[in-house]
């Protein structure tokens, strides 16, 4: 089956040629099992070489998007068994309003279940270092106050001083993960830039309740301004174009 393509500027060719591969396999132009075109068809369409080419198959290769057999070529892959969470974004972009609303939410009850727990690990962990720097970062948010990119730039912060006062590695490494989502998701599809009108009465009373060894009390306040968040970004994406 023929595939639109069109040739690439000399600027990241290889991750420009990669995006036009993965969005066509996230949209189903291709089916999975395919076998993509050899190299010597695909690299020209793109009015690349195959040392680009190839370094945009192993690109799309690593995130679980296609398997690459010697005498066999490259097949499209089953991304919802095999695909990593950097494809997230692309698909919530090319899939249907309803599966949109589904995909989201579904992302950001994993955030919230983890970020809960990571909140009521620090309120059973956190040491005086930690306390403090907690609080200096509510400061800093009540002097933010208005500004959504250095709100959500200390919420990161924020978030990361829970973790790491948490002592848990898995959720460090967790945490790294799901950042790079969330701001790759906030790049992609601006309208998730948003802070919730309670975030700074819910949020210093999370770091309080951590201050007070209380990670019942944390977890739960958190959660409540999660799930009021979350309604309103679920509610969003479904006005995307």
């Amino acid at each position: 089956m023929p595939l639109e393509l069109s040739p690439v500027s000399k600027k990241a060719i290889s991750e420009a040629v990669a995006e036009q591969l993965r969005l066509l396999i996230l949209r189903g132009d291709v089916e999975i099992g395919d076998r993509l075109p050899p190299e010597r068809e695909l690299a020209p369409s793109f009015g690349t070489n195959r040392n680009t080419l190839r370094e945009a198959i192993r690109s799309l290769e690593a995130q679980g998007l296609v398997t690459v057999r010697q005498g066999d070529g490259v097949r499209v892959a089953d991304f919802r068994r095999s695909g990593e969470l950097s494809i997230l974004p692309d698909l919530i972009q090319v899939s249907s309003p309803e599966d949109r609303r589904e995909i989201l939410h579904d992302v950001l009850l994993m955030r919230r279940k983890m970020a809960v727990e990571v909140a009521r690990m620090a309120g059973a962990s956190a040491d005086p270092a930690a306390i403090a720097r907690l609080r200096s970062l509510i400061e800093r948010q009540r002097a933010a106050a208005g500004d959504l990119l250095r709100t959500l730039t200390t919420d990161l912060e924020l978030f990361e001083a829970m973790v790491e006062s948490s002592g848990s590695v898995g959720a460090q490494l967790m945490f790294h993960a799901m950042g790079r989502l969330s701001q790759t998701l906030i790049q992609r599809i601006p309208m998730l830039l948003f802070v919730h009108p309670d975030y700074l009465t819910d949020m210093p009373a999370v770091v309080e309740a951590i201050a007070a060894h209380d990670g019942d009390a944390a977890a739960a306040r958190l959660e409540s301004l999660f799930e009021k968040t979350d309604k309103v970004l679920v509610d969003r994406i479904a006005l995307l174009p």
